[in-house]
This record gives C-alpha cells, structure tokens and sequence, in this order.
C-alpha cells in the first residue's frame, strides 16, 4: 500500500481539529498533509521503518479489515460496467470478513471462524460477556460506529461491545450463581 493512501495519522487529525478544520469523511496522509500546509503547518516527515518493532506499530487488525472493506467499497464505486461483478464480490467478501472478525470476539476461543491474537484479547477483555450476535447485528453496529466515529475500530474497539449491550441486550450472557 502506498503510504500516501494510508489513513491520516492521529497527530495529522490532532493538528486539523487544534486548526478548525473538521473534516466530513476519514482523510489519507496525503489529504491531511495538504490540509496542513494549507495551516501552515508542516508535514510530518515520511519514514520507512526498517527495524522489526515496527510490527508492533501496526494497526489492528479491526481497524484493516474496516480499511479494506472501505477500499473496496470505493473500487466498486468507481468501477467501469465490466468490472462491477467481480469488485461487488471483492465488497461483499471484505464486508463478510469484517462481520466474522467483530462476531468471533463473542466466540469461546476454539469456537472461531478465524484464529488471531487480536480475536482473542478482545474476547477475554469484553466479548466473553456476550453471546455471538449475528451478520445483521454485528453489521447494524459497524454502520453505526463507522458513521459515528472515524477511527472507533483503531483507537476505541470497546465500542462495539457498548453498542453491542445497548442495542441487543438479549445477547448479554447470564452469570449463573
């Protein structure tokens, strides 16, 4: 990915709100680097991280498959007639991806669909006290959050469980005791 596509970085927003600048839709570094300069401001320097601790600057992995649905998304929508069939497949695959992800956090570890360390921080941390919501829930709740907030699944995942008990507390798990 080019780093020019990549989502602004928090200090870039940091910068633009501190500025007056409010931006309607998620900005690339690129875009939030012009809007900077605009501020007068400059641009945070661009490096290639080059040691191995840059994966742990990565971002989450809920936050990827919300920036790969969105990427597909807008293929789509830019798509010639040949190519829309197999890009609405590409946005429809990526969206199945992402439903899964935030469904499995709410799946007793062994139980998931797809096994990473992320799935399983997040189940012991807030989804063990919840059953597993279905594709309509889980999607209901990532339009609201995608809509609400920009970076929720980044900075903010415990989120999703907030909107989770608030909207279908029939999937809060019962204590026995």
């Amino acid at each position: 990915m080019d780093w020019s596509d990549e989502p602004a970085t928090w200090k870039q927003v940091k910068f633009l709100k501190e500025h007056g600048c409010a931006p309607d839709r998620r900005l690339t570094k690129m875009e939030a680097t012009e809007l900077i300069q605009t501020f007068g401001g400059s641009p945070e320097p661009v490096t290639v991280a080059a040691e191995p601790a840059a994966e742990h600057l990565a971002p989450p992995v809920a936050y990827q498959l919300r920036v790969k649905a969105d990427k597909a998304r807008r293929n789509l929508q830019e798509a010639g007639r040949n190519q829309t069939e197999r890009l609405a497949n590409d946005w429809a695959l990526a969206l199945v991806e992402r439903q899964a992800f935030w469904a499995d956090t709410c799946r007793v570890s062994g139980r998931q669909t797809a096994v990473c360390l992320e799935v399983d921080q997040l189940y012991q941390k807030h989804g063990c006290r919840f059953e597993p919501p279905g594709r309509k829930e889980v999607q209901f709740i990532l339009e609201a959050l995608d809509t609400a907030l920009p970076f929720w699944d980044r900075d903010n995942p415990e989120l999703f469980y907030q909107t989770l008990e608030l909207n279908f507390p029939a999937l809060v798990r019962r204590v026995m005791g």
